[in-house]
């Protein structure tokens, strides 16, 4: 990416940096809100604020997406940034449904539709300088030690030391 870029994808950066963040916010917020359904909080429900903020913030995020205007270079950018939003629309739509009652069996169907947003976002974030993901499979929290890289999946001594306090609903 060290190619010298035009004036209007210099443009559609500048214009589209800002909602990329929000989206990138939003699929954090709905991974929050997924981790505390997963460990039965009772506060991981569907009239939860963070909800209703992530909603809000990605209805402007996904406006100024569809309004963006990609130079050529930007297309395939644009193009990913699209199917982001409409993948993180699905699971903020479906998200009353899957924080609902005894949900620990469904949260998986809303983890899909976040995952592939993400990963969109990621894609987007390869195709243009200025868009930056943190890799978190590469954080000390994702191993069984901290401060060790380890295999996704696996939660930290501080991450488990999190989830439990979750689980009785002390955060």
């Amino acid at each position: 990416m060290n190619e010298t870029l035009d004036d209007r994808t210099t443009a559609y950066i500048l214009e589209t940096r800002r909602p990329f963040e929000d989206l990138r916010q939003v699929a954090s917020q709905l991974a929050g809100l997924l981790v505390l359904a997963a460990s039965g909080a009772r506060s991981a429900s569907p009239d939860h604020p963070m909800l209703d903020a992530a909603r809000e913030m990605f209805q402007r995020a996904a406006a100024e997406i569809r309004c963006a205007r990609p130079s050529a270079r930007a297309g395939q950018h644009h193009r990913h940034l699209l199917m982001a939003v409409a993948a993180i629309d699905v699971a903020l739509r479906t998200a009353s449904e899957h924080l609902r009652g005894d949900r620990s069996d469904r949260v998986d169907a809303m983890l899909v539709s976040l995952k592939a947003g993400y990963a969109q976002l990621q894609q987007a974030a390869d195709r243009l300088p200025g868009f930056v993901l943190v890799a978190f499979d590469q954080c000390c929290c994702v191993t069984g030690q901290i401060g060790q890289v380890g295999q996704v999946g696996q939660v930290g001594q501080l991450g488990q030391g999190r989830i439990s306090a979750l689980q009785d609903d002390r955060i």
